[in-house]
């Protein structure tokens, strides 16, 4: 007896605009990648997106990870990680809104960032920033001596 089989498929879909890729020298130069695009949501509920660099810090994509509500966010460490070696990335920064405009790290944020920073140290991917932003401003980890 032939029977067809049919398996879910997941695939990996770049969106990329074919000029030259941006590329990020400072946590500055990631805040402004995602204040423009993101400006209609910053406000309303909490998102997390992940920034994929190459080895040059040259952005392969940037893409949403999770979103919650106005006050709280699940983030799932494996997403991140699902995301990173997808991409082929060598570096990640991680980019959370704060729709409350308080950008005090918190004990939950600095757990995400250790938990991050172990998962892609096993596949060789550098965790290069961890932003908490608003429209008019943000606080890097990296910037901050955290990381």
């Amino acid at each position: 007896m032939n029977v067809q089989v049919k398996l879910p498929v997941v695939e990996l879909v770049y969106r990329r605009n074919p000029s030259k890729k941006y590329k990020i020298e400072s946590a500055r130069d990631a805040y402004e990648l995602l204040v423009s695009p993101f400006k209609d949501t910053i406000e309303h509920h909490i998102s997390t997106r992940i920034i994929l660099l190459n080895g040059s810090n040259r952005v392969l994509g940037v893409s949403t990870v999770s979103e919650g509500a106005l006050s709280y966010n699940i983030t799932d460490v494996r997403f991140i990680l699902q995301l990173a070696i997808l991409s082929n990335c060598k570096g990640v920064i991680i980019c959370i809104n704060q729709p409350s405009g308080d950008l005090e790290p918190t004990k939950l944020d600095d757990e995400l960032v250790e938990q991050v920073k172990i998962a892609l140290s096993y596949v060789d991917i550098d965790l290069l920033d961890y932003i908490l932003y608003r429209e008019e401003d943000y606080y890097s980890y990296s910037d901050n001596g955290k990381l």
